[in-house]
């Protein structure tokens, strides 16, 4: 992602991560990040799942504000934070304000796609390689993004 150009929060949400020298985790395995710059990142490991080695899938928000996570989402206090959960980020990705990254290590290689819903259809995004589209399958399940970047893996 492109870095932040923010503002940082003077808030109670800011002012607890600072605390935390920007990184909190809570009980639900859910990471809140504020950087110097003021960007506030949260992600989660996808709920309910179990994956086969070599396989990381996340839910994120990056390089958003305090501010806007709090219109958002509704949480404005630190004892919100604390109970924010992956579902909670998972119905972000549904709403398009949310992505999700699949990372897949094989051996020496690794590749990473990121998934993000907008108008209706899944982007596809490879960072690494700078590229972008549209996916033509319908990815719903977890497995179908598991199976999105395998396949992807072994054509480049």
């Amino acid at each position: 992602m492109k870095p932040a150009n923010k503002q940082p929060a003077d808030n109670a949400i800011a002012r607890f991560l600072k605390s935390q020298l920007g990184y909190y985790t809570n009980p639900f395995g859910v990471q809140s990040d504020l950087l110097e710059d003021g960007a506030f990142n949260m992600t989660a490991p996808y709920p309910g799942i179990l994956l086969d080695t070599g396989y990381v899938m996340e839910i994120c928000i990056e390089d958003s504000t305090i501010e806007a996570f709090t219109q958002l989402t509704g949480i404005k206090t630190v004892e919100q934070l604390h109970f924010a959960t992956p579902q909670l980020l998972l119905e972000l990705y549904h709403q398009g304000a949310a992505f999700i990254s699949v990372l897949y290590e094989s051996g020496d290689s690794c590749w990473e796609l990121v998934f993000q819903k907008k108008d209706g259809r899944i982007q596809v995004k490879d960072e690494d390689e700078d590229l972008k589209w549209i996916a033509r399958k319908k990815l719903e399940k977890p497995a179908d993004l598991i199976n999105y970047v395998t396949n992807y893996s072994k054509k480049h």
